[in-house]
């Protein structure tokens, strides 16, 4: 009698973890590799220059219009303060991470569709604020900013990733059982 999974992939004899981890591992270094070739584009422009910096500027002036902070490319300009925002700076590792912890967990595709949009937003506005507190942190006391910078905030956004990524796996899992 012939197997029917005998076509199948062996990928998918793994143990659900390791299928699981695996798939993370290829579909985070797709992500961060593609990303990587895209350095010195239009595509890193756009998500430095624009989608990172102009709105850090943006919410730094909402909290104190007294800053008078613009945006000139990649760098946040004020007066007080100037603060690069450079390639590992804008948050996609971080994006990364969550996309592909999403995508490698099994879960119906809106529940991942759902997940990975407000992942993205969850990651995405915790990267603003991480922005934002380092430029008043460089205006205010510059001897915390290499703390924050290469070490707190870094770490606090991954926590936050993981919180997110356990709790949107609760979602997923109790829209299962019902």
């Amino acid at each position: 009698m012939d197997d029917p999974d005998s076509g199948r992939l062996i990928f998918f004899h793994f143990n659900p973890l390791l299928r699981m981890v695996i798939l993370f591992f290829i579909v985070f270094c797709i992500l961060h590799f593609a990303y990587q070739f895209a350095a010195d584009t239009v595509v890193e422009k756009v998500v430095i220059d624009m989608a990172t910096v102009r709105p850090s500027a943006f919410f730094i002036n909402l909290l104190n219009s007294n800053e008078h902070v613009f945006a000139h490319g990649h760098r946040l300009v004020s007066p007080y303060a100037r603060l690069s925002v450079l390639n590992g700076c804008e948050g996609t590792e971080s994006l990364f991470l969550i996309v592909a912890a999403i995508l490698a967990f099994k879960a119906h595709w809106l529940d991942k569709l759902a997940g990975l949009l407000l992942g993205v937003v969850v990651i995405y506005l915790a990267n603003q604020a991480r922005i934002v507190v380092l430029y008043f942190t460089l205006r205010h006391d510059r001897e915390l900013f290499s703390a924050l910078h290469g070490y707190i905030a870094p770490v606090l956004i991954i926590a936050l990733g993981c919180l997110f990524y356990l709790v949107w796996i609760q979602w997923s899992l109790r829209k299962i059982q019902t």
